[in-house]
């Protein structure tokens, strides 16, 4: 299970979103505040964390043993506060990486054909660059993706 948290001194946008966002994949949520890097992944040793641009919530980056994974820098729509069950998320279009990274349910042939005999309750439809977050047919929010960072380059480590 991931860890979500907000950069030091979120704004209630950010706050919210990422409450909602964390039922929604099933994670952990805790607030941040005076947390380093090095606690946080005392805690749990992949977690995902929000930094906001001018007050919203802009860029979600997931960190695996301190070290950048993946960063994906956003925009948002508004947001649905809903109460959710722990069911599994199914993604639904073309992604550039695979969705198991958040805890859902995998691109492979059996994942596309799981998502295709069973209705789940909770799923993220891609089309494009909009990525549109559904519970139960209502939309949760929609986020449009303006840029998605992978593979960062590992520092080199001192014996």
């Amino acid at each position: 299970m991931y860890l979500l948290t907000t950069s030091r001194k979120p704004g209630r946008k950010t706050r919210r979103f990422a409450k909602v966002l964390a039922r929604f994949f099933n994670w952990r949520y805790i607030n941040r505040g005076k947390l380093s890097l090095e606690d946080l992944s005392n805690l749990s040793e992949a977690f995902w964390i929000i930094s906001e641009v001018k007050g919203n919530p802009a860029i979600l980056t997931l960190y695996e043993k301190c070290e950048k994974r993946l960063e994906i820098s956003f925009t948002l729509s508004n947001v649905k506060k809903l109460k959710m069950d722990d069911s599994a998320v199914v993604f639904q279009g073309k992604l550039p990486f695979d969705p198991v990274i958040f805890g859902a349910i995998p691109q492979t042939k059996a994942g596309i054909k799981l998502a295709r005999k069973v209705d789940f309750r909770k799923r993220v439809v891609v089309k494009g660059n909009e990525w549109l977050f559904f519970y139960d047919e209502e939309m949760i929010f929609k986020l449009r993706v303006l840029r998605i960072i992978q593979n960062f380059r590992q520092s080199p480590r001192t014996p």
